[in-house]
């Protein structure tokens, strides 16, 4: 390839990047986007968002957890919930909350669920890039889409916690277990 050529190549490559749309950045809370839960609970995450671009908004519209349906259901908030970020506006941190549907979306673990199981997977976030405030009153999501479904994933995990009361059983019966082979030790040896 001549020097020209490579030159000229770069420059579109260079010059595609700088006029590339930007990618929000959602991450989960907790951080780790492992959350857990006793058999029949409903466990959620929450997000940070943040878009840094000088002349666009994104719009969080919808959500799907990839890890397996065998212990549970996952729901979507996003959906039904507008979140936006863009020019003028900061970052926005949404704790999940399952009565008001705040967050990225919940994990219904069955109640037959086995303690200990880990359901490991992605949660994919879809959003949608519009150059006009989409809490305007000229906005139009027909006209005024720049990028009209991307996604960002994030590795996620709902674990199925051991119900307290049987792990109190456990530790006890193994605590007396214990102190009845001290006590016959102790016997023996009188």
């Amino acid at each position: 390839m001549t020097r020209f050529a490579f030159a000229a190549s770069a420059m579109l490559a260079f010059a595609a990047c700088a006029g590339a749309t930007p990618i929000p950045t959602i991450s989960l809370i907790p951080a780790s986007g492992t959350v857990g839960g006793l058999p029949g609970s409903v466990v959620g995450w929450g997000f940070t968002l943040s878009y840094d671009a000088t002349s666009d908004w994104v719009v969080l519209t919808g959500s799907v957890f990839t890890g397996s349906s065998t212990y549970g259901n996952y729901v979507d908030y996003l959906a039904v919930n507008d979140y936006v970020a863009g020019p003028g506006y900061a970052p926005l941190d949404q704790a999940w909350d399952a009565g008001s549907q705040s967050g990225v979306g919940e994990f219904d673990i069955n109640p037959t669920a086995l303690p200990g199981a880990d359901i490991s997977g992605d949660l994919v976030i879809h959003y949608t890039v519009f150059d006009v405030d989409p809490n305007s009153p000229v906005f139009d999501p027909d006209t005024d889409t720049v990028v009209a479904d991307a996604t960002v994933s994030n590795p996620a995990a709902a674990q199925v916690t051991p119900e307290p009361s049987s792990l109190a059983l456990l530790l006890g019966s193994g605590l007396f277990t214990l102190a009845f082979a001290a006590r016959r030790r102790a016997r023996r040896h009188s």
